[in-house]
């Protein structure tokens, strides 16, 4: 079974100004036809996005050209999440919700689970998030309600992939809160270490900041992991004119077993 994550950018390419010449509008067909060519070569049994807002005639047409089930995480804000999965989706929970009474909510991109069937008595969660990118005290306060959504749904299921733009560094709370409840990152633990998911010419500042982290239940299941970063996915400096990337970042991809 192979699981991957992907910050896809609103489905806009990157550069945007250049993707646009080449994609037109944002349903263009030429645009899902190119996306749905991005996610077969990703070749995932479930794959989550984040900025995954389109149209949704769009989303249910690349869904159904790829024979994938699709759930969506709405977002409070523009950033909604998205879930194809080859395996049937059983129901979709949401814990990312606007706030009238504060400027900025926690989980304000998007922050919600999808239950999967992946054989007759064998179910699984998969935990998407998009936290905060600047403030730090917002993730903090996100990372208290992430991990307690995450101790309630493993009592459901055992066993459970949290996955996303996580936006921070590595010693941040929801990192440390999810090791202290055993949860492994797919990268450390089969993938030879992190390496960065924002590294692509015009990116300046390099960041692993998109992450897959598996449940103890899970542990003895992982086989590898990786960044995908061959051409079309990122371009070294300087980057040449007429040329762009899927996105402004890497997806990041596991096996498990």
């Amino acid at each position: 079974m192979r699981i991957g994550t992907y910050n896809i950018f609103q489905f806009k390419g990157y550069p945007e100004e250049e993707a646009g010449q080449a994609l037109g509008p944002l349903d263009n067909p030429a645009r899902v036809e190119h996306f749905r060519r991005v996610f077969e070569k990703l070749d995932c049994d479930i794959l989550a996005l984040q900025e995954g807002g389109a149209p949704t005639h769009m989303l249910h047409e690349l869904a159904s050209s790829l024979g994938r089930h699709l759930a969506t995480i709405p977002s409070p804000g523009k950033w909604p999440g998205q879930v194809l999965s080859r395996y049937p989706i059983l129901e979709s929970r949401t814990f990312s919700h606007f706030t009238w009474d504060v400027p900025v909510p926690p989980l304000s991109r998007c922050a919600g689970a999808v239950r999967v069937q992946l054989c007759d008595a064998h179910r699984m969660w998969v935990f998407v998030l998009h936290l905060h990118p600047s403030d730090g005290e917002i993730r903090k306060v996100e990372a208290d309600i992430v991990c307690q959504c995450v101790e309630q749904l493993l009592r459901e299921e055992d066993e459970m992939v949290i996955l996303g733009d996580f936006n921070c560094e590595r010693d941040e709370p929801v990192h440390v809160r999810l090791a202290s409840l055993g949860f492994l990152n797919a990268m450390e633990a089969v993938g030879g270490g992190l390496r960065p998911t924002v590294d692509t010419a015009g990116k300046k500042i390099k960041r692993a900041i998109d992450h897959i982290y598996v449940s103890p239940h899970l542990a003895d299941r992982l086989i590898a992991a990786r960044v995908v970063d061959t051409l079309g996915f990122r371009h070294d400096e300087p980057r040449q004119p007429g040329t762009w990337d899927h996105s402004d970042h890497l997806p990041v991809i596991v096996d498990l077993r």
